[in-house]
């Protein structure tokens, strides 16, 4: 009796061990998942802490520096015209200082330079003269100045791209004129040049309001604005040839609406901004999305629902497939983009972040994302907006926005005149020049 006992008690404690070791062994698999989702965490937390704009090390990018394979390479063209012509010899070797021989061969090098820029000053005598007809005193106009301009023309465009093109503030402006053109000139003075500038433009820039609410398809954008220290909006309204601006103190549908007027028939691509609703009611403009916002909003939505992870993937190969069709799409090619779009559109989905999306893109605008699809004049992004909005928010960064109202008209005139000619690849400088001319 006593071994069996002795036998029963062993094989007791090894199933007491054996359990033991069970439950050790679930502990260990419970903490390396513990140890896993730690490692997740501290890793998400890192990426949080570093800045936006630190950039990724460079021996983390996959892909090859330097020109692809089949890229052309582009070097800068030899100037059409040759001013001036240098020949260079030589009596001795310039390493050992004995006489050299008869030229062997030349070699030609052409270098691109600029004279040492210096200030005219002009003296204007004006003959006036007494016409019978009109029965006043008449006089010749001066192409090269403004009415009352203490400066020539030259000098104030030079003024203005400094300021609104290359973003120089006021002082730098001043500083740079006085050390190369030795010209002494104060910040007032900088903005005294920029109001009568934008006073000469004035004509112009009702043309601009003309041609861009003639326009029959635009991009409209809107970005904040200071003015005093005071919140106001930039707003855009631009196409493939014309750029206007227009800064007010309303984010709201008035602006657009009072901009652009009757708008049937016309197309306005656009960021699903709630304005751009009542500006189709109001207007009769149709609308275009942008697709880039879209694909971003569904992401934003995928990160934190399980169920946007579904139409986020529909959304990128709808888009990947409407793309394809490059501009020409056929009726029914279109009908099958839309019948994609019902799909997402007829699912059921719990949380109310993703249902007002869905609800929003794919039932309210329905109609207005594939416009693109068939007519190569409509973009399906508003990228053309972004990249023009791009120009004046590096300008607010640097100098804070405007300190008056007035201020504030006088940078969004002069951006429209500047972008316009970028746009149509005209040089700022004797574009703005022959502007001014012609108009006198």
């Amino acid at each position: 009796m006593g071994l069996k006992k002795a036998l029963k008690l062993i094989e007791a404690q090894k199933e007491v061990i054996d359990n033991q070791d069970k439950v050790i062994q679930n502990q260990d698999k419970i903490i390396k998942t513990l140890e896993k989702r730690i490692e997740e965490l501290e890793g998400k937390a890192k990426e949080k802490t570093i800045p936006s704009f630190v950039k990724a090390d460079i021996s983390n990018y996959h892909h090859k520096s330097g020109q692809k394979e089949g890229h052309e390479g582009v070097s800068r063209e030899t100037p059409e015209k040759i001013d001036e012509v240098k020949e260079h010899k030589l009596c001795k070797c310039p390493i050992c200082e004995e006489p050299v021989s008869k030229t062997q061969e030349t070699r030609e090098r052409i270098t691109e330079d600029i004279e040492q820029p210096r200030t005219i000053n002009t003296k204007h005598i004006i003959h006036r003269y007494f016409c019978k007809k009109c029965n006043k005193i008449v006089e010749p106009i001066i192409t090269d100045a403004l009415p009352n301009a203490r400066f020539g023309l030259r000098l104030m465009l030079l003024v203005l791209i400094l300021k609104l093109d290359c973003r120089i503030p006021s002082n730098k402006v001043t500083s740079i004129l006085s050390s190369v053109f030795g010209i002494k000139i104060s910040d007032g003075e900088i903005y005294g040049i920029l109001r009568q500038l934008s006073e000469a433009f004035g004509n112009y820039y009702e043309f601009l309001v003309i041609k861009i609410k003639e326009a029959l398809v635009k991009h409209i954008d809107e970005t904040s604005w200071r003015i005093n220290g005071k919140n106001y909006w930039l707003w855009i309204f631009i196409n493939k040839e014309i750029a206007l601006y227009v800064i007010n103190k309303k984010r709201s549908s008035k602006v657009p609406i009072k901009i652009l007027g009757n708008q049937e028939g016309k197309v306005v691509v656009e960021d699903r901004f709630s304005a751009y609703n009542e500006l189709a009611r109001v207007s009769g403009c149709e609308q275009q999305l942008c697709w880039a916002h879209l694909l971003r909003n569904s992401k934003d939505l995928a990160e934190h629902y399980r169920e946007a992870k579904y139409v986020h993937k529909r959304m990128k190969f709808i888009y990947r497939n409407a793309i394809k069709l490059n501009h020409q799409a056929s009726k029914e090619e279109k009908e099958n983009l839309l019948r994609w779009i019902d799909m997402i559109a007829s699912r059921t989905y719990r949380s109310t972040e993703v249902f007002k999306f869905v609800k929003s893109v794919c039932r309210n605008h329905r109609d207005n994302l594939f416009r693109f699809a068939d007519n190569p004049e409509i973009d399906s992004t508003n990228n053309l907006a972004e990249r023009g909005l791009r120009h004046a928010v590096v300008i607010r960064k640097i100098s804070n926005g405007s300190r008056s109202e007035d201020g504030a008209e006088i940078t969004g005139r002069l951006l429209s005149v500047l972008q316009t000619m970028k746009l149509q690849e005209v040089n700022p400088f004797t574009g703005t020049m022959d502007l001014l001319q012609k108009g006198k």
